[in-house]
């Protein structure tokens, strides 16, 4: 086939998928962040806001692009993008997995870590019992390799996120990442309710919409009034570590240590997918809808 023919047939579709992609994607930016939207009144109207706003309307136009994406589902159907490199492991359970099959396989993972390590170190996920503070974390493990901690208000029923902190071996990072952490959340409280304010909900969906904004605005709150004080925030609740066997196997019989899961040492840190277990989750790990699990 000659490069003409090719430009004959696969150039008009490609053209005429551009044309539609670039109609859904205003159309979409303009429901969600255009001037007549709910997060058009709440940038009139709060300035200092927009730019938060807008990135409501950035993720829209994603999302009209590349369609909607679980970031806590790693599913490893189908091709990987050319573009992004997969990560070659995950730490962690993936979204539908039992809690129980998970804790077995991170426990026989460590017994294989040990045969391959040749005692090398390697990265390790360290799931915790329950949700503790700064202090309390920093005392249970001294002198350990801590890469990043995992943060969480916890609520039983606000739809609470989860935080990466990175801690490079300093503690202290990890009261400065809450409480940057807490301003975040501060700031996306804020916009919330001004989207929120801005609605003049009619349909159902439009109303489904605002309660969703409602709750999110009520979650952030919380959770930037419990991060602003790191010291009484019994948040953290995972770590990420680099230690050879013979430190992971000790972390094991830690009272607070719910799991050890490791990754062979050959794994670099951006290769690594991690998705911590919650202490309140302990018969399946659910999806998370559209406001997240609480």
């Amino acid at each position: 086939m000659s490069l003409r023919s090719l430009d004959e047939s696969w150039l008009p579709r490609l053209a005429r998928r551009v044309h539609r992609w670039r109609h859904r994607a205003h159309a979409t930016v303009q429901a969600v962040g255009g001037p007549r939207s709910a997060a058009g009144h709440a940038a009139r109207s709060e300035p200092a806001l927009a730019g938060s706003i807008a990135a409501v309307a950035i993720a829209a136009l994603l999302i009209a692009a590349f369609g909607t994406h679980d970031p806590y589902d790693h599913d490893d159907k189908g091709e990987p993008s050319a573009s992004i490199a997969a990560p070659q492991q995950t730490l962690g359970p993936r979204p539908g997995t039992s809690v129980s099959t998970y804790l077995t396989t991170a426990a026989f993972d460590l017994r294989h870590f040990a045969e391959v390590s040749h005692g090398k170190p390697g990265y390790a996920l360290v799931n915790l019992r329950r949700y503790v503070t700064p202090a309390e974390v920093a005392a249970e493990f001294p002198g350990i390799d801590v890469t990043r901690a995992y943060v969480r208000v916890p609520s039983a029923d606000l739809a609470t996120s989860i935080y990466p902190v990175s801690i490079a071996n300093k503690w202290r990072n990890l009261t400065l990442g809450m409480k940057s952490q807490s301003r975040f959340a501060g700031l996306n409280a804020k916009t919330y309710a001004q989207i929120v304010a801005g609605f003049n909900a009619k349909s159902d969906r439009e109303k489904l919409e605002k309660k969703l904004y409602e709750k999110l605005a009520v979650a952030a709150t919380y959770e930037s009034t419990a991060l602003a004080t790191p010291s009484t925030c019994g948040c953290v609740f995972a770590l990420l570590v680099k230690a050879d066997f013979l430190h992971l196997a000790k972390l094991v019989s830690l009272p607070d240590v719910r799991a050890v899961d490791a990754a062979p040492p050959s794994v670099a840190l951006d290769q690594l997918a991690v998705l911590p277990l919650r202490p309140d989750f302990t018969t399946t790990v659910p999806r998370p809808g559209v406001l997240g699990v609480g």
